[in-house]
């Protein structure tokens, strides 16, 4: 398969993530690689996807994902309890399932609850949006939040966020202040109907209620679907943003070959400048699911899953964001696993008794063709 890229420019890669990976941390410290581990195996003949993580202040992780080991796709919750770099290996609290859909309603692989995403307040609050698909090959954006307690996810309310005939998916949850709550999602109904464009719905009572969904124009690409839009803020008054783009009347949706990683910012999360990371000559590599992380020294960078670094099964790579016109001889590899296909990454910056870690969320197909939800903890980008 093709890679759209140079000898030299895959040289040049080699060259820097071995520089990137030395073989001892700060103070004396040995560097931390750890494995790929799972996050469960009770489904490892089902699908654990769409891993959605966060660090609250506490230092805790909160995940959640979607699995279809009752019969459909629901959506299920766990938060770190005790981090152990020794053995680089989390302990996680059991499972929670959190939706629970009628299989016959919401029969698999395609209809029931998908693509979470998830945010935590300083209060603890824990937020979770995500998008259902129905029967009626409508897909609708939905809405929770809670305490992160078992009883506070049994009496957690669903709020529909959208309805309708609209087909509106993979949301991203960003705070922007107190009374100012965002969903950031991609539809097709929208805009121009067939069309994948980004759409933002707001929320300013604390998620009770929703307006109006409204198109995001700057973010919008005529020829091009637009998906998968995250959002964060880099400063008071500026934000960023990671999207992905593929041809207009291309095969595959969003598994499409054309499948491109942009960047955009802006200094009030609705009037974007987009610039192009990805480029190759032929527009035949997968470049999917782009997402924005910060590092230990707050330096924003960008993590999506490739096939344009050697591996025509897709590896996880990054790159800083302000050293994106120089990819791929600025990139890094995160999980050089040749053969395996490894996509959604999550990637956040932990301290653990003192020491700067990161531990990465991330769906790997171990046992083909199912999709599961691993991490790993390392301490170099």
């Amino acid at each position: 398969m093709a890679t759209g890229y140079s000898t030299r420019a895959l040289a040049t890669l080699a060259a820097a993530w071995l520089c990137a990976c030395p073989q001892s941390g700060g103070s004396g410290e040995s560097a931390i690689d750890g494995p790929f581990r799972f996050l469960t195996t009770d489904n490892l003949n089902g699908e654990d996807d769409d891993p959605a993580a966060v660090l609250d202040a506490n230092g805790t992780i909160h995940l959640v994902w979607f699995s279809d080991r009752d019969g459909t796709k629901d959506l299920y919750y766990v938060h770190s309890t005790a981090i152990d770099l020794d053995q680089a290996s989390i302990a996680w609290t059991q499972p929670i399932q959190i939706t629970h859909l009628d299989p016959l309603s919401y029969p698999p692989p395609t209809r029931g609850d998908n693509y979470p995403a998830l945010l935590v307040d300083a209060d603890g609050t824990i937020h979770v949006a995500w998008h259902r698909w129905n029967l009626a090959n409508e897909c609708h954006i939905h809405y929770l939040k809670c305490d992160g307690t078992p009883s506070g996810w049994v009496s957690a309310v669903e709020v529909s966020v959208t309805s309708g005939q609209n087909f509106d998916r993979f949301p991203h949850l960003v705070r922007l202040a107190p009374d100012d709550l965002r969903i950031y999602f991609g539809s097709s109904t929208r805009v121009f109907p067939g069309v994948n464009d980004v759409v933002m719905a707001k929320s300013s009572d604390q998620g009770a209620t929703w307006v109006t969904p409204l198109p995001v124009p700057s973010l919008q690409a005529s020829t091009e679907h637009t998906q998968f839009p995250t959002v964060v803020m880099l400063a008071p008054s500026r934000f960023a943003a990671t999207l992905d783009r593929w041809q207009v009347g291309a095969t595959g949706d969003a598994l499409d070959p054309t499948t491109d990683v942009f960047y955009a910012e802006s200094s009030d999360a609705e009037h974007w400048t987009v610039d192009q990371v990805t480029h190759q000559p032929l527009d035949d590599v997968h470049d999917f699911v782009p997402a924005p992380f910060f590092d230990h020294q707050n330096r924003l960078h960008l993590a999506w899953s490739t096939t344009g670094l050697g591996d025509p099964a897709a590896d996880i790579v990054s790159v800083l964001a302000s050293e994106r016109a120089l990819y791929p001889a600025k990139a890094r590899l995160l999980s050089p696993d040749v053969g395996r296909t490894d996509h959604s990454p999550r990637v956040l910056p932990v301290t653990v008794g003192g020491r700067a870690v990161y531990v990465m969320v991330w769906v790997r197909i171990v046992n083909a063709p199912h999709n599961q939800v691993g991490y790993r903890i390392f301490s170099k980008l």
